[in-house]
């Protein structure tokens, strides 16, 4: 075994990756570890469920500090991974997960190697579009994940592990799967 995982939860915007991430990792007892932004949270986004919102001050200072492993400017919002965050559970033997995008998971890749197990999870695009009007985002912003969607999909190639989230019961049984077979 290469030591504790680092399960990485990454693929296309709308592909549910968020909600299998959280699930799996709850029913498997695996600790999540949240980036921090300077973006605003949605209105159907819980504080510190999937990021710690902070205004731009704080991040810079602790970037500045060195406080973060990674850090990305997606869509002019500023995102990173602080260190120590991921660094005490898995120096205590413990499994993570992380939801990342595919630039921040490739640098995961680099650093950690085979330690990181890369899940990515997809949909046609048309369904994604379904999704993210479901929740009510803006315009601007489904635009936004729509530009970038062929990119997005295109880095599943580089993942040890591909999903199609069409049907939440049986994509849940899939990554259980996918993740067990490394534990």
């Amino acid at each position: 075994m290469a030591g504790p995982y680092i399960f990485i939860f990454t693929g296309t915007s709308g592909s549910g990756r968020k909600t299998m991430a959280h699930r799996i990792g709850k029913e498997l007892g695996i600790k999540h570890v949240s980036s921090y932004t300077t973006r605003p949270p949605r209105d159907s986004e819980p504080p510190d469920r999937d990021y710690h919102y902070i205004d731009q001050e704080r991040f810079d200072r602790m970037n500045t500090s060195g406080d973060f492993i990674e850090t990305a400017l997606i869509h002019k919002h500023h995102y990173g991974i602080r260190t120590h965050e991921l660094t005490d559970p898995l120096s205590e033997g413990k499994h993570v997960y992380m939801i990342l995008n595919s630039d921040g998971a490739s640098l995961m890749k680099k650093l950690y190697g085979e330690q990181v197990v890369r899940l990515f999870l997809y949909v046609e695009k048309r369904t994604v579009i379904e999704r993210l009007e479901a929740k009510g985002l803006p315009a601007e912003v489904i635009n936004n994940y729509i530009s970038i969607y062929t990119d997005e999909v295109v880095y599943r190639k580089q993942c040890e592990h591909v999903l199609e989230n069409l049907d939440l019961n049986r994509t849940m049984m899939k990554i259980r799967e996918a993740i067990q077979s490394h534990l």
